[in-house]
């Protein structure tokens, strides 16, 4: 058992990611006290209050707020675009807090949270926990001793018929829900964009057979990097379940060695005198959250791997994707 101070914590959102992700990890954690949850389901926020032993449940992130006066810290865990009035609350209480990507449907938005936090001295991370896995230490080794020249990513799935997900002004698309995780990995590794062009497809999914549904099929955005460097990002939302796929990541060639990252299982490294494979071996979603903990126990925003304001900037990148995918011109970033 820890000998330091429990933190009191909340959580805003119940739903899928939180039960998938954060609850297992918060069970594990011994200096960690959930004291309450919110979401406006009551079977959502029922089942997680229950798993966490949190003495209470409300309907909505203001009652939260307003009753639970000493928190350390909150974890938001809501549909990108219902994000609004959450994270300004919890700057104007000084709370800190750490947010499931997407952070926001409005980029506005998040740069006011971005200053706002920054302002009042907070820690605000965003949930890009793949930056934390042992693999990805790795590449970013293996990166710095090589010029790369080529990136492709790729991000394939089945349909994706989950409420908001199925719309794209309440999900933002696949590209900006899901394979934002490799546009995160991409820049993590090898620094920011400086320019997108995009194009999006349709007609494979008969959309008529999914009610409300309008996301694109897929996508391609070809993004030049400011080292010189271009990636380009595959995203598919149409395979069906035990359909022909393709193994999701990320290669990269580079002058003295190339890698190829299998999505959270695996990295490859091939040289001219070996190819070597490692194996993910840590919990990263674990890691990372127990990274935003300790900085908040600090105080430091500096000690999470990904603050809210530069994940934005990996938001900003697919916001600019979209732009061009629906204005069919280059967008600079």
């Amino acid at each position: 058992m820890s000998n330091q101070k429990k933190l009191r914590v909340g959580i805003i959102g119940c739903g899928f990611i939180m039960k998938l992700t954060h609850t297992g990890t918060l069970e594990r954690m011994d200096d960690v006290d959930v004291v309450a949850v919110a979401d406006p389901i009551e079977e959502n926020r029922s089942a997680v209050a229950a798993r966490l032993g949190a003495p209470a449940a409300y309907a909505d992130h203001r009652a939260l707020f307003e009753s639970e006066k000493n928190l350390d810290a909150v974890i938001i865990a809501v549909p990108p675009a219902l994000h609004a009035g959450i994270e300004e609350e919890a700057i104007e209480r000084k709370i800190h807090f750490l947010v499931e990507k997407p952070m926001t449907l409005d980029l506005d938005l998040g740069r006011r949270i971005t200053d706002g936090a920054a302002k009042a001295g907070l820690v605000a991370a965003a949930s890009f926990q793949d930056r934390y896995m042992d693999i990805t230490d790795r590449m970013k080794e293996e990166v710095s001793r090589t010029d790369v020249g080529l990136i492709h990513a790729t991000w394939a799935q089945d349909v994706a018929i989950k409420g908001w997900w199925m719309k794209k002004d309440t999900s933002g698309g696949q590209l900006f829900e899901q394979t934002i995780h490799l546009v995160d990995m991409v820049r993590y590794l090898f620094g920011d964009f400086e320019s997108v062009f995009a194009m999006k497809t349709s007609g494979i999914v008969n959309k008529a057979d999914y009610g409300d549904y309008d996301l694109d099929d897929s996508s391609t955005a070809l993004f030049r990097l400011k080292s010189g460097a271009t990636a380009t990002f595959f995203s598919a939302c149409y395979l069906t379940s035990g359909g022909v796929t393709i193994d999701n990541g990320i290669v990269a060639l580079g002058r003295q060695r190339s890698f190829a990252y299998s999505l959270r299982r695996s990295l490859r490294v091939v040289t001219r005198s070996a190819d070597l494979c490692y194996r993910r071996m840590n919990d990263s979603t674990f890691d990372s959250n127990t990274a935003f903990f300790n900085a908040v126990r600090k105080g430091d925003p500096s000690a999470v791997r990904c603050t809210y304001g530069d994940g934005l900037k990996s938001l900003e990148a697919c916001f600019a994707a979209n732009q061009s995918m629906d204005t069919g011109k280059p967008v600079m970033l």
